[in-house]
């Protein structure tokens, strides 16, 4: 078999990060990628230096899009292209003649996706569309570092007041000890617009397949900051309903990790006195799991995983308490332990020893392709499967340029498809008539079926009674907005049989189980598929599918695996290790997940088969690294890093403190440069900064000049006098989240939405959609489900009568 997008022809005419690695995971899928490099770009403005591992499999072309020619070529290629992707500034499309509705006109099957920095026609519209400077807007920065009392506290107006708030121990505390915004190494929004954007391609895609028409599919930056904002940046009318608030979302919060005799290690979810009990004497030893129980419970007051999480307060001190435990041994023998008792310690390491695991090797999910200057390079691999249609890396990225005069002489034969229009009934989305059962738990599965329920399909999520602690907290809502909830025990014989009637009659089953779990329950692919041949069935995991599958596995341990605990505290720099609110471990896999089972419903539609496809939370802490290569060695390339203070990547890209706030530079080109000089007297005559070269030698030296300038200066005057001259820069707005739900525009758009009637929260403002289609327009769902909300209704579609379903739920088999 070959890739699911075999065949199919890519146009990709993106400059920024967010079209760069969309464009990869289509060409790592099988997608012919032609990318059009502009003649005359400034290679500063890869602020990253990641194109070359995000341009691998791609053909490269030079043209420049002033030379009416090289804009009939392009014009020619696009009108022959399955898919477009293009990340234009307001009015450059039109500029250039490439127009959505012109190309649509001229090849009716065309899928032209649109990434833009806050849209084409919003009110931010011509803000620059750079990443740290889209974080910087949105008051993602502040997001990043946290607020006491949590996010929603933050957006109600009902943050703790910071004097009254116990300060971390320093044993315990992660990443810099300053106040303030943070600086990400991970550039979040462009990595969740880049999800956002193969996912739009991939549902246009299956929708092609019906009506025979092609569309015009839009994202932006700004959509993917609310998305992954979405845990966070809520507004209930009643926010003291039970188990709403949960304590993971305070700035605070410490994630577990903590340092052994050698390495940073993070234990979350792992219980303190666990590490107490095996680490009392000189050895390392198995604690007896009853003595492990009273502690906690001497401790907390109470035990079981129903009983909800212990404070904050209680967390900080019991991890403290057992810091100095877990610095007697090293990291690997806590890890070989942990595996042991099934607990959780996973290492804190840099994204390139990541790249060396031999696990992720076998996995395919780092992958070794030969470079042509470099020689073997170790890099980000398959980072999703479909298992009928296996792929392998296709080749490095080419030179600049290297295939200009292939491309001129295919785009002079180019021609339109011939198109076929078909009736089809879309009209809640792409994925229109698609049922899909969600067996997920916490945030990394159920994350991928509220996507597809976004897109239009009818996503039931069934539950046993253990979550019932779960589905009523902030982050729950925030992942089961689209769907209708139904607890059914599967332990049950008769919940079980229920169940397998919804699954035979659907055509979707996603879940986040461990390995083996599914496998005991009966809800394993090879069971189902023997009654349901079409069904997609999407597993997602924590790490890779080897000898890890069967540990617990969370966003905090796998993105420690996989890099991005480790870049976002700058470490490589001094840093403390960091998880903050862009990391992005669960959503990423979530994004995964509904793209591997979009791109599967497509293939579906073509051949009439079903699959397996599969994914992980680590796999997407590759994606959020995916910059990062190094060789079969290990040898540390240069490149950006974050420094110790997390404030940025150079002093040309960074956050500066000024008299009354923050601002955020970013300086990438040599017209950005000139600017700056203009704005700030004393930098043009210096000879220190006189060249690009000279500038990122005296890099610390000038940083400390400019903070000293920013310092003095408050905030909006700073800002007022470098937009001014043309420099690119934004305030790092700390009351963003604040305005978010009262924006008219943005409500209309349905970029945020509000929900009523919910029966405890009232009224909720939460996150919206994040793409726009122009044929099958997709709208944000309704309140969030209570839990257990449809089980009645879910019961009778299965096939139950009155008796039988109260028969359930006189057992407690069923219920809500």
């Amino acid at each position: 078999m070959t890739g699911v997008l075999e065949g199919l022809k890519v146009l990709d005419l993106t400059r920024g990060i967010a079209g760069a690695m969309a464009t990869m995971l289509l060409t790592d899928h099988g997608g012919t990628v032609t990318r059009i490099e502009q003649a005359g770009a400034d290679p500063g403005e890869d602020v990253l230096q990641g194109g070359r591992i995000w341009h691998r499999g791609k053909a490269s072309a030079v043209f420049d899009f002033h030379d009416p020619d090289d804009l009939e070529t392009i014009r020619r290629l696009a009108i022959a292209a399955d898919i477009l992707v293009e990340d234009f500034a307001p009015g450059q499309s039109a500029e250039y003649g490439l127009e959505p509705a012109a190309l649509a006109a001229a090849n009716p099957r065309l899928i032209h996706v649109s990434i833009t920095g806050y849209g084409p026609d919003t009110a931010d519209a011509e803000r620059p569309a750079i990443d740290a400077l889209v974080q910087a807007r949105l008051g993602l920065m502040h997001e990043a570092r946290g607020w006491d009392g949590g996010s929603i506290q933050r957006v109600i107006g009902r943050d703790a007041d910071p004097s009254g708030v116990k300060p971390v121990p320093d044993a315990i505390r992660t990443g810099s000890a300053r106040s303030g915004p943070i600086f990400s190494a991970s550039p979040a929004p462009s990595v969740s617009a880049a999800y956002l954007a193969v996912l739009g391609a991939s549902a246009a895609l299956r929708a092609r397949e019906l009506c025979g028409l092609g569309q015009h599919v839009a994202t932006s930056l700004m959509q993917g900051a609310i998305l992954y904002q979405s845990c966070g940046w809520q507004r209930p009318e009643r926010p003291d309903a039970p188990g709403y608030m949960l304590p993971a979302l305070d700035r605070r919060q410490g994630w577990g990790i903590v340092k052994t005799a050698d390495r940073w290690v993070c234990t979350w979810t792992n219980p303190p006195d666990w590490a107490i009990a095996a680490a009392q004497g000189d050895e390392l030893v198995r604690p007896d799991p009853e003595e492990v129980k009273a502690r906690v419970m001497a401790r907390n007051g109470a035990a079981g995983r129903t009983a909800g999480m212990p404070s904050l307060d209680n967390q900080l001190a019991a991890l403290a308490e057992a810091a100095p435990y877990y610095a007697k041994f090293p990291a690997a023998d806590w890890a070989r332990l942990a595996a042991e008792c099934d607990s959780c310690v996973q290492p804190i390491r840099p994204a390139e020893e990541a790249l060396l695991d031999p696990l992720l090797i076998a996995d395919g999910s780092v992958a070794i392709v030969e470079d042509e200057e470099l020689g073997p390079l170790h890099q980000a691999g398959i980072l999703f499967r479909l298992h009928d249609c296996p792929v392998r890396l296709k080749a490095p990225a080419r030179p600049r340029g290297a295939d200009t005069r292939a491309v001129q002489m295919i785009a002079g034969t180019a021609m339109p498809p011939p198109v076929q229009p078909m009736k089809a009934d879309l009209s809640r989305g792409p994925l229109t008539g698609i049922r899909v059962v969600d067996l997920g738990l916490a945030v990394a599965g159920p994350w991928g079926a509220q996507l597809l329920g976004d897109l239009g399909a009818d996503v039931i999520k069934i539950d046993g009674s253990r979550q019932g602690f779960w589905m009523p907290t902030s982050m729950a809502l925030a992942m089961n907005r689209t769907k209708r909830s139904a607890r059914i025990e599967l332990k049950d014989a008769e919940g079980y049989a229920a169940v397998r009637r919804l699954i035979d009659g659907a055509d979707v089953v996603i879940h986040n189980m461990r390995k083996g779990v599914a496998e005991r329950l009966g809800v394993d692919y090879a069971t189902l598929k023997a009654t349901n041949p079409g069904l997609i069935y999407c597993h997602t995991r924590g790490f890779e599918d080897g000898p890890r599958a069967g540990l617990i596995g969370h966003d905090q341990a796998a993105n420690s695996l996989g890099g991005s605990v480790w870049e976002d505290g700058g470490m490589d720099n001094g840093g403390r290790p960091f998880f903050g609110a862009l990391t992005g471990g669960d959503l990423g896999n979530g994004y995964f997940a509904a793209i591997a089972i979009t791109l599967a419903l497509y293939h579906r539609q073509r051949t009439g088969r079903g699959q397996m496809v599969d994914t992980s939370i680590l796999n997407a802490s590759l994606f959020n690294n995916s910059r990062v290569f190094t060789t079969p060695e290990g040898r540390r390339f240069d490149r950006p890093r974050l420094d110790a203070d997390q404030l940025g990547l150079s002093a040309l890209y960074r956050l500066y403190r000024a008299a009354d706030g923050w601002l955020c530079l970013a300086v990438l080109s040599d017209a950005h440069w000139q600017a700056l000089t203009r704005a700030i007297p004393g930098l043009a005559s210096d000879p220190r900064f006189a060249t690009a070269g000279l500038r990122a030698d005296n890099d610390a030296i000038l940083a400390n000049r400019l903070a000293d300038w920013f310092v003095d200066q408050p905030s909006d005057t700073a800002f007022a006098r470098l937009d001014a001259a043309g420099v690119p820069c934004e305030i790092a707005d700390a009351e963003y989240s604040r305005r978010i739900f009262d924006d008219a525009d943005l409500m209309a758009r349905g970029w945020v939405a509000r929900t009523e009637g919910h029966p405890t929260l009232g009224t909720l403002d939460l996150f919206g959609i994040g793409l726009d289609f122009s044929r099958t327009p997709i709208r944000p769902g309704g309140a969030p489900p209570t839990f257990g909300q449809q089980t009645r209704e879910i019961l009778a579609e299965a096939g139950l009568d009155q008796g039988a379903i109260d028969g359930l739920y006189a057992r407690s088999a069923a219920g809500g």
